[in-house]
């Protein structure tokens, strides 16, 4: 019975797992639409604080790189309009990006909670065949801890998405008097952790391990299978030290790899998981494993 299971999940997985290197669990779109339009004038606070210069290219250019590096990527939708005012990275643009390149990119959409027809929103995402939602609390301002939300979160959790949920400080607006008007207490992981106790079938990815706050991050996973932690927007042997133990030991399938492309570069991210030197169960799991089980059913974790 569990072997036909098995057989049933990997069948609709729309990947080779037995050839990919990685799944990245955080990718944006390095294009003009994201680049330019929707960071505008964040771009070059996130450049600073990453020490990088992002350029942006054709969609092609993306998935040539994420194909020839054997790495299947979560695109992320954008939808920050209404408390930063701009324009949002689209999720039709996003589905149809995934559809074009099923091998290359799952599309993730994104929602801000405030908007009158989220909860309609929610559902037309799944109708365009996107498999999960990002949350940016910073970017969208808004507290995800507020009672108001339970609608939005009780429709992701019908529908199945797993939510990437932007946690901890931010690149965008770093350095800068007053950051750019954004507020980091939003993002503080705690916020969610109710509603990963009352959606036990809601799966919520902390983005960016919730530094400073990466202790509340490690303790949700702990208490909760239904969290996990993606350790994008880091160099890795910068990682807390807490956050490395609990990855090597105890939660390592509840972590996954992720860059934040095009914040980071692919080739190099990989080069620096490698040199973490994890065992190799371990490496498996966080690069691989754990995110095709928490999409598809299928991974080996």
């Amino acid at each position: 019975m569990l072997a036909a299971l098995a057989k049933e999940a990997a069948a609709t997985c729309p990947i080779d797992l037995e050839h990919t290197r990685a799944i990245d669990a955080h990718v944006h779109l390095a294009t003009p639409e994201w680049l330019t339009d929707s960071m505008g004038p964040y771009q070059a606070s996130v450049e600073r604080y990453f020490h990088t210069t992002m350029v942006a290219g054709p969609v092609e250019a993306m998935v040539d790189t994420y194909r020839a590096a054997r790495v299947h990527g979560l695109l992320l939708a954008w939808d920050a309009e209404r408390f930063t005012g701009r324009p949002p990275l689209s999720n039709e643009r996003v589905a149809e990006i995934a559809a074009r390149h099923p091998d290359v990119f799952t599309g993730f959409g994104s929602v801000d909670p405030a908007r009158p027809d989220a909860v309609a929103r929610l559902h037309k995402m799944a109708r365009l065949g996107l498999k999960g939602l990002k949350l940016h609390p910073t970017m969208q301002g808004f507290l995800p801890d507020q009672e108001r939300w339970e609608p939005f979160f009780g429709t992701a959790a019908e529908l199945g998405f797993p939510i990437v949920v932007h946690t901890g400080t931010s690149g965008v607006g770093a350095g800068t008097p007053g950051g750019q008007g954004l507020p980091l207490d939003a993002a503080r992981p705690m916020r969610l952790d109710a509603w990963a106790a009352r959606f036990p079938a809601l799966t919520f990815i902390l983005a960016h391990v919730g530094w400073p706050w990466h202790l509340e991050a490690l303790a949700m996973a702990l208490h909760k299978t239904n969290v996990y932690i993606d350790i994008s927007g880091w160099r890795y042997k910068y990682l807390p030290d807490e956050v490395l133990r609990e990855l090597r030991g105890r939660l390592s399938q509840q972590f996954l790899f992720g860059t934040d492309f095009p914040m980071f570069d692919l080739g190099r991210q990989l080069d620096d998981f490698d040199a973490l030197e994890l065992p190799p169960a371990v490496r498996r799991r966080v690069l691989v494993g754990n995110a095709a089980t928490l999409l598809w059913g299928a991974g080996t974790a």
